[in-house]
């Protein structure tokens, strides 16, 4: 068992709400292909769904993949594996929350469809004394999430405490629009 099973057989994350930068972001959008990295319990996974989209949702624990609907693909996966891959232009919306692997960013950028949307909430630095310390290399800096995804279309972009737990971790909010022109369907 994982320390991340562990924490969710404890109920780690149970009753949580889907990210408000997510539900705005695909507030008038019309659903497709969504991937929901690092899932958790699925609150975004869940949402999502719950409006349409097709969604398959990755985690590493098998207790928290094992709580979420049979109408969401689900997958126990080490994001963080050698091996692991994100198939290239597959997805419409990749969201990715309070989950910071740096070398997943092409990957992610790769895989979203022109036109299609990333929506990532990733913890901060903070100097705030009031919050518990934490691995940095786990912590965006100031306007690093915004920076990985030059070039595409910025929808949203906020670094600050969160608006609905002010006492929390500062976190970098960002949604972002992939620029790429659609190729045209093949004759």
């Amino acid at each position: 068992m994982t320390k991340w099973d562990e924490k969710f057989r404890a109920g780690y994350g149970i009753g949580g709400a889907p990210e408000q930068a997510l539900i705005r972001a695909v507030e008038h959008v019309p659903p497709g292909f969504a991937l929901d990295l690092a899932c958790g319990l699925g609150r975004n996974a869940v949402y999502l769904a719950a409006h349409g989209w097709k969604v398959t949702a990755l985690d590493s624990s098998q207790v928290a993949i094992g709580e979420l609907p049979s109408n969401i693909e689900t997958k126990c996966v080490d994001l963080e594996a050698v091996d692991f891959r994100i198939a290239p232009n597959v997805y419409d919306l990749i969201c990715d929350c309070y989950y910071l692997y740096r070398p997943l960013f092409p990957q992610i950028r790769a895989a979203v469809q022109p036109g299609g949307l990333f929506v990532g909430v990733i913890p901060m630095v903070d100097d705030d004394p009031a919050i518990q310390p934490m691995n940095v290399s786990y912590l965006c800096q100031p306007g690093e999430l915004e920076s990985l995804f030059a070039g595409w279309e910025i929808v949203h972009s906020y670094e600050g405490k969160p608006n609905r737990h002010p006492s929390r971790r500062r976190v970098a909010e960002l949604v972002a629009r992939n620029r790429q022109v659609p190729l045209p369907p093949s004759p």
